[in-house]
């Protein structure tokens, strides 16, 4: 299936992941799982979704921290639970992860109960996406979705409306493609774009630019709003584009980026900024819940990396370097 495609059907995807994760979670105690440290962990875009959910753990009161697969592999005594992301459950770096750490508790979430990650944890839920495709949209989605409900079952229900989400999801993948050609003629031919978000959204403009690199094989790079401010944003100019992801301090930085002419997307909850100059602004709901914003925000920078993609002519092009080593094979 396209990149497109699995992009345009994430209302069905998110929906019937909703219904198989509520199923399943009907049936376990999680509640153990958040005792002591907590851990979230994965690689590539399961990372950047893991900063997401490591930020709402310490919201709701949680020490947990986003710590890199790779980094967790010597098997030091990091932390009482893990809960491990991949979407299919065979990144060799997240498996050795939870092997590695044998006595602390831990919860995998993929779309395969019998894969080696789910196997080597204490707990898996399984997702329920369908068919993703590269780079990865669905998966993505799904993944954040389980551990917005797993987070529920482990600290208690933060009375966020999951049900709305495929209903929200069509509202905004609606609005932002009414931003596409505007964005599709401002951010064509870029040589570099960044991509900037505080807190949960650090994870939204890591994931951002990871799709930027695939999709477009455009130079992408995630930063954190305010180490931002201190010096990487100095080499953009016409020739780059930014992607904001954000209520506070991105709005000012969007108004920096177009008063230098470079193109700036702001997505954004705060309906009082308007499209202007080279700064288009993508506005979408607001949430409390900064994993439910987060799938929210993807949106846009998935639809981007489309157009962009298009325009290179590197429509649903595979990837060019084959990796031998960060998969267990089937």
């Amino acid at each position: 299936m396209s990149y497109r495609s699995t992009v345009a059907r994430q209302s069905e995807s998110l929906g019937d992941t909703l219904a198989a994760a509520k199923s399943e979670l009907a049936s376990k105690d999680l509640k153990t799982l958040g005792s002591g440290l907590i851990v979230v962990t994965g690689v590539g875009a399961s990372f950047a979704a893991a900063i997401v959910v490591a930020a709402e753990l310490q919201r709701r009161g949680q020490r947990a921290f986003a710590v890199r697969s790779g980094e967790m592999m010597a098997g030091y005594d990091l932390a009482d639970t893990v809960i491990a992301l991949s979407h299919r459950g065979r990144s060799v770096e997240t498996v050795e992860a939870i092997r590695k750490l044998p006595k602390a508790k831990s919860l995998a979430i993929t779309n395969n109960s019998d894969s080696p990650l789910a196997q080597a944890a204490s707990h898996h839920i399984r997702l329920n996406n369908g068919s993703d495709a590269t780079p990865s949209s669905t998966g993505y989605t799904a993944t954040l979705l389980v551990a917005g409900l797993a987070l529920d079952a482990i600290r208690g229900d933060s009375d966020t409306d999951w049900a709305a989400l495929p209903a929200v999801t069509a509202e905004v993948q609606r609005r932002t493609a009414e931003k596409m050609p505007r964005l599709a003629e401002l951010f064509r031919a870029r040589h570099a774009i960044d991509c900037v978000g505080a807190g949960a959204s650090i994870g939204t403009a890591d994931g951002a630019s990871l799709l930027l690199r695939e999709a477009a094989r455009l130079p992408a790079s995630g930063y954190e709003t305010r180490h931002y401010l201190h010096g990487p944003m100095e080499s953009m100019d016409a020739q780059t584009g930014v992607v904001l992801f954000g209520d506070d301090r991105e709005l000012a930085l969007a108004e920096n980026l177009d008063a230098i002419g470079c193109p700036a997307a702001l997505v954004t909850s705060n309906t009082n900024v308007r499209d202007k100059g080279k700064l288009t602004v993508v506005n979408v709901p607001a949430s409390e819940n900064l994993i439910l914003r987060a799938i929210i925000d993807i949106f846009p920078a998935q639809l981007l990396a489309a157009e962009l993609s298009d325009a290179a002519g590197l429509t649903d092009v595979k990837f060019r370097y084959t990796q031998n080593d960060t998969k267990i094979a089937d």
